[in-house]
């Protein structure tokens, strides 16, 4: 739901009473910013030695309704740089003395007033908009506490950020949080611990999971899947070292915007190399090894690997944002005739591979902004955005355009994938670039017999494997669909009189193959004969999401069936129709 000009007032506004709150509960606070965000707004505060929790907000949360209750205005006034300075310094406001100073010089500097009547009950530095009085403000709920460091800087203050959401109305409230309940249910940091899918570890280090027998299941079957639309679409597979010399990163441009994360230098040869963070320049190496002729273009190259990027403690998270990722990567190097056809085979997979998935797709186009961080003539980059634009209409998808989310070296076409709570995730992305084969001095012959550069795509479906899984994980809540389950089918036998017969039905379970999505695909199951209740064994097959549980028990072996339960039914099979039951059902 895009934000209403009113909403986003209110939002702004409950940040000051937020902020108003805080100081008539604990006067010696000093206060950083206080920003909207998508559904409602936070502000960073400095407590000094007060701990504040989560066990506080409904402290101040009363106390920001006593304010609302008083139908304060907001005043808008506008002050000299020297004002605002001698105020911020007068109240012990050392963030905001910081704020001031960073103004540019012609910036005209506002603060906003909770005034009643006469008096003044609270001032703050602030460029607006508000709402004109606090009767204008609809429902609200204070919903965390958290770290945050000043201006995202880890060597800064840590503060806490106290965040609340705000809407026109109670049942719009209450269907946020219900929606977030459920997301807390469905979180894949607590799936995964309880499906035994992936964990972390201190010595190995922060952002670099390990995943376990039944995660890799799921992280090869999804990377499987996503590679097979390519390699029908005549995509190679290559291998490329997970190290490279730090010159292919300063030819790739590369370097020269991340050096920080590019470098370490070998004892033994003195030789300045890098953990790779991409993939394309070695592709482009790849390429670039044998004379290439127009006739063998498009050269489509195809890898599932492992890049490398650091990132700040504070935003890692889970699968979500890691320190090793795993692409399902892809590079085509083709002439500007073929672009539309390659586009093309890559939308149209994506567009299926997130059908088959039960995702819906939005796209954006994610175009460059007017900073420096980029490579390429901006003659390039308008031939590229053009390009993007019209293949999009081309192929009739609904877009928006997102400025500045384009990579350094060309637009992309972001495919956002929207789960089961409607919740987006950027995932899939194609993207053109005429950049990269230049900086190579990449080319083939033509036709004519001339030199010409190559233009280049990178595409991958499912992105980071890692992420995707994150989203996959809350997407279906871990029940997975049967064919990328870890585990597809468990045995839970009654007694331990019914050998013979449950042999027979692992006999029938050994000769299945499964060929959807992925061909020569054994089922995976277990068969639980312990002591255990039945009862118990059920419970545990349930909290594991087995997607199918057969119980066998003496009846079933003299009547020749299986009883079968799914997750949201249970039926009796007969013996013969075991195979035909499984191919329908999965």
């Amino acid at each position: 739901m895009e934000k209403t000009e009113q909403l986003e007032k209110m939002h702004h506004t409950l940040s000051h009473v937020l902020a108003a709150a805080v100081k008539e509960l604990y006067p010696t606070t000093t206060f950083g910013v206080g920003p909207t965000i998508e559904n409602g707004f936070y502000y960073d505060i400095d407590f000094g030695d007060t701990k504040v929790s989560e066990a506080d907000l409904p402290k101040i949360e009363k106390k920001m309704r006593g304010i609302i209750a008083m139908k304060c205005d907001m005043v808008r006034k506008e002050v000299s740089r020297d004002e605002a300075l001698a105020w911020a310094e007068k109240n012990g406001q050392k963030y905001k003395v910081e704020l001031i100073n960073d103004l540019p010089e012609d910036e005209t500097i506002s603060f906003y007033d909770l005034v009643k009547g006469d008096k003044v009950l609270f001032e703050d530095l602030c460029r607006g908009p508000h709402v004109e009085n606090l009767s204008e403000i609809g429902v609200f709920k204070l919903t965390k506490v958290a770290g945050a460091y000043w201006r995202g800087d880890e060597k800064r203050e840590m503060l806490t950020r106290i965040y609340g959401v705000a809407f026109e109305t109670q049942e719009e409230l209450d269907a946020y949080l219900k929606q977030q309940e459920e997301a807390k249910a469905r979180d894949h940091r607590k799936l995964g611990k309880e499906l035994e899918l992936f964990c972390f570890s201190d010595l190995v280090g922060a952002g670099l999971p390990l995943f376990t027998p039944r995660g890799t299941i799921l992280r090869d079957m999804l990377g499987a899947f996503a590679n097979s639309y390519r390699e029908r679409c005549g995509y190679q597979k290559v291998c490329i070292p997970h190290i490279a010399s730090i010159d292919l990163y300063k030819t790739s441009g590369h370097f020269e915007k991340f050096p920080e994360m590019l470098r370490f230098v070998s004892s033994e040869s003195g030789d300045e190399l890098a953990l790779k963070p991409v993939n394309c320049p070695h592709h482009s190496q790849i390429f670039a090894s044998v004379p290439r002729s127009y006739k063998e273009l498009p050269v489509k190259f195809l890898e599932t690997t492992m890049v490398y990027r650091d990132e700040r403690k504070g935003e890692l998270g889970g699968l979500s944002r890691v320190r090793s990722i795993t692409q399902d990567d892809s590079h085509v190097f083709c002439t500007e005739d073929q672009v539309g056809d390659v586009f093309g085979e890559l939308i149209e997979s994506a567009k299926d591979l997130y059908a088959r998935v039960d995702m819906k797709l939005k796209l954006r186009l994610s175009f460059r902004d007017d900073g420096d961080g980029y490579i390429g003539t901006p003659e390039m980059w308008e031939k590229a955005q053009n390009s993007i634009q019209e293949m999009a209409e081309k192929f009739k998808m609904d877009y928006f355009i997102g400025v500045g989310e384009a990579a350094m070296y060309g637009p992309k076409m972001d495919f956002m994938a929207v789960d089961a709570l409607g919740r987006e995730w950027q995932l899939a992305t194609v993207q053109l670039d005429y950049a990269m084969p230049t900086r190579f001095g990449l080319e083939y012959t033509a036709e004519d017999g001339s030199k010409k550069t190559p233009i280049m795509i990178h595409c991958a479906l499912i992105g980071s494997i890692e992420r995707f899984m994150s989203v996959f994980i809350e997407h279906t809540a871990g029940w997975f669909p049967f064919w990328c389950a870890p585990e597809q089918i468990r045995i839970l036998t009654v007694n331990d009189q019914v050998k013979d017969y449950t042999d027979k039905i692992k006999g029938v379970l050994d000769r299945i193959e499964l060929n959807d999505p992925i061909e020569n695909n054994k089922l995976r199951y277990f068969v639980d004969d312990s002591d255990d209740s039945l009862g118990k064994k059920i419970r545990k097959g349930t909290q594991m999401k087995i997607p199918m549980m057969f119980i066998v028990g003496s009846k079933d072996a003299e009547e020749g069936i299986v009883s079968v339960r799914m997750r949201d039914s249970e039926e009796k099979i007969k013996f013969d129709e075991l195979e035909e039951f499984i191919k329908k059902a999965k």
